[in-house]
């Protein structure tokens, strides 16, 4: 749980964030909210607030975030945080700091998993509850489609809807992907939380305890202590778990992977790039030829 509010008064802790767990790595953000869940409520709604949608959740209830095998080549598809709102729509949250890659085919398929398993348990299929996904991820998700704006947006929400007239079809199927990347480079190139695209004050605070090791002026995150007293004790709160031994150990494993996974993922993205600079290079030799042949055939015909 999180700190009360006495003891979070009391304490006029100074933070030394240096040593606090980073949110990005999905063990430290999974282990936080499952500690908070009054944390994850207040995330949620930021989230829906500045997305604009009506909805405020008031209780959630953290649920099983693994889906069983449906067959022997089926693999096991775990998410980081699944939990349940009051009205029964399903939540399901997943962080992503390593490559962004096969995030969108593994967000769909863990939405359709996690609907498919409540349209089991519901009695019609006009009272199933919508299912929401949501992926923190560090860089853009690319559309079929891109916008005419060339800006990075922080925060992209998706739905069924008509191409024609943008009419939604459904709210079964509601994806967010939030931009942690984008959103740490423009309060950088701000100095505050105060950017270019305008966000919602809470979601732009939540962020900047997520994002913390990007973030390099932390007064920042002391103003948002300050500002917001759920803001201040989440931070203790995750201050307090960083300090514990068995955790930090298990956080440092995971972070560990993860950088391996990612230097692995560099270094087979360096050897495509240079094989095809190789494929363009043989490419232009060819049609040089080609030309050069072309023109040499010219002369003969005269």
């Amino acid at each position: 749980m999180l700190m009360d509010k006495d003891e979070t008064k009391n304490s006029a802790m100074k933070i030394d964030y240096s040593q606090l767990m980073d949110l990005r790595i999905d063990y430290a953000f999974k282990a936080f909210v499952e500690e908070n869940p009054e944390a994850l409520i207040s995330i949620l709604n930021a989230i829906f607030a500045n997305a604009n949608i009506n909805r405020v959740v008031k209780s959630v209830r953290l649920k099983n975030p693994t889906f069983d095998k449906k067959s022997v080549e089926d693999k096991l598809s775990i998410l980081d945080v699944r939990a349940e709102l009051e009205d029964g729509t399903d939540i399901l949250v997943e962080m992503h700091l390593h490559g962004i890659g096969q995030i969108l085919a593994k967000m769909i398929r863990s939405w359709a998993r996690a609907y498919s398993e409540e349209l089991e348990t519901s009695k019609k299929f006009t009272s199933q509850p919508p299912t929401i996904a949501i992926a923190f991820v560090n860089g853009a998700i690319e559309p079929i489609e891109k916008p005419d704006s060339d800006t990075d947006e922080i925060h992209g929400v998706y739905m069924i809807m008509n191409r024609k007239n943008g009419a939604v079809l459904t709210n079964a199927m509601e994806l967010h992907f939030i931009d942690m990347k984008a959103f740490a480079k423009a309060v950088n190139e701000a100095n505050s939380i105060n950017i270019k695209e305008p966000i919602d004050d809470m979601f732009a605070y939540w962020l900047s305890v997520i994002t913390e090791k990007e973030i390099n002026n932390k007064d920042i995150i002391e103003n948002a202590r300050k500002e917001k007293e759920v803001i201040g004790m989440a931070v203790s709160a995750i201050a307090k778990q960083s300090e514990d031994k068995v955790m930090r150990q298990a956080y440092q494993r995971r972070r560990d992977e993860i950088f391996f996974h990612n230097v692995e993922v560099e270094g087979e993205r360096q050897r495509a790039n240079q094989l095809q600079a190789l494929i363009d290079e043989k490419d232009t030799a060819l049609a040089e030829k080609d030309a050069r042949i072309a023109q040499l055939e010219a002369l003969l015909k005269k």
